[in-house]
């Protein structure tokens, strides 16, 4: 989950020019930076900025959440569960249900928000789940309903959602539960070359 923050960060670091110069990019100068350097037939630039906006804001997404589920994988094996491998709700439930948390409920919901917005991309943007919400996280407020297009997923509704995600997985990772576990092997490092 760093390694996907990290690159997603210094990525825009890079665009915006804090700290590489005497003074961050105007907004100007961030979007001429991209001017000309890309084309799609039929696409303005403006068009090509919002394809590039929704990869990094898809792709970020889609990433963190296959870290958490792969945590929780981890986690729960180290508890000595058997992990499921198709459904990171069930996995959700099980790890949940195993720890002791402050507002096990508002975590279950943030989790459940990251999980239908990276749902949705699956889906084209459509929630195809029952009604779900509204649901608020730094000031912004996330709403599901069924066959519907999901209107929660800009870039400041992912990145809020993933703030929050961050926090309660630090209260699971701190939780008496977890901090009792002699070892926690990450099955999923040596895939990585």
């Amino acid at each position: 989950m760093q390694s996907a923050l990290i690159g997603f960060g210094l990525t825009m670091h890079s665009i915006s020019g804090n700290g590489l110069r005497s003074r961050a990019r105007t907004k100007e100068e961030v979007e001429e930076s991209f001017t000309n350097y890309a084309s799609v037939e039929g696409k303005s630039h403006e068009e090509i900025k919002t394809i590039m906006e929704s990869m990094w804001r898809q792709s970020l997404l889609t990433l963190f959440h296959f870290k958490v589920d792969a945590l929780f994988q981890n986690l729960l094996t180290s508890f000595g569960t058997t992990p499921g491998k198709t459904g990171f709700g069930r996995n959700c439930d099980d790890l949940l249900g195993r720890i002791t948390l402050n507002n096990r409920a508002r975590a279950k919901e943030t989790l459940n928000v990251i999980t239908f917005l990276r749902n949705s991309l699956h889906n084209n943007g459509i929630h195809r789940g029952s009604d779900h919400g509204p649901f608020a996280a730094h000031g912004l407020t996330y709403l599901f309903k069924k066959d519907a297009p999901v209107q929660c997923a800009s870039i400041a509704h992912v990145l809020a959602i993933l703030d929050s995600t961050i926090d309660v997985l630090e209260e699971i990772l701190v939780s008496a539960e977890v901090k009792s576990l002699p070892n926690v092997v990450d099955q999923y490092a040596n895939l990585i070359p």
